[in-house]
């Protein structure tokens, strides 16, 4: 049993990002400790025999989430810019991206901000656009998330940036005008984590 998750050859879990990593890190470090066992009682049979078969458990375990993260897009290089006039919404939606690998999260606090740092960003190395997607709020004061949007998609610079729409409440006539301007998705609040990876995955594959 390891966090949780019972596993054998038979069972499958769907798992999170963040919990194939943290799982990984488990077995890992059971596979170790059953290791050192094996070393000590190498000269009892019984018990020989049973830490061999623990460690065939734990490498087919292993085996099977290097399968399932093989599967995850490596976010580590991305860059994204995270656009809410609520301070405590950026704090807890910035840790969800960085707990699940996005190393490099800038944040803005309305919509005039989150074009001066699309502008002065530096475009990373081997990229050709300073962000490889755009979180924004749907409601927010002077420029709305609409129109950053719409100032995104009409400066060519910016225009194929993936920009996902978050807002808590999406009404008909706000998401036919967000499709319109080229919108690549929206997540309505209030979500969890995995809604949000879930939406990102979809609109980076």
């Amino acid at each position: 049993m390891f966090g949780g998750y019972l596993i054998n050859q038979e069972n499958t879990v769907e798992l999170s990002r963040k919990e194939i990593f943290e799982l990984q890190a488990s077995i890992e470090f059971r596979q170790k400790e059953v290791k050192i066992i094996h070393e000590a009682e190498s000269e009892k049979k019984k018990e020989s025999c049973e830490c061999e078969e623990i460690l065939r458990t734990l490498a087919s375990a292993l085996n099977r989430l290097a399968d399932e993260r093989d599967k995850l897009i490596d976010y580590s290089n991305y860059h994204v810019l995270l656009v809410d006039d609520n301070s405590m919404v950026r704090e807890v939606m910035s840790h969800m991206l960085m707990d699940n690998g996005f190393f490099h999260v800038d944040e803005a606090y309305d919509g005039h901000n989150a074009i001066v740092k699309m502008k002065e960003k530096e475009i990373p190395d081997g990229k050709q656009i300073p962000y490889d997607l755009v979180l924004c709020d749907l409601n927010m004061p002077m420029i709305s998330g609409l129109d950053l949007l719409s100032l995104t998609r009409e400066n060519s610079k910016f225009s194929t940036i993936p920009f996902i729409m978050v807002t808590g409440i999406m009404d008909k006539k706000n998401l036919l005008e967000a499709i319109k301007l080229g919108v690549s998705g929206y997540l309505t609040k209030p979500f969890k984590e995995e809604d949000l990876l879930a939406k990102i995955d979809n609109v980076l594959r």
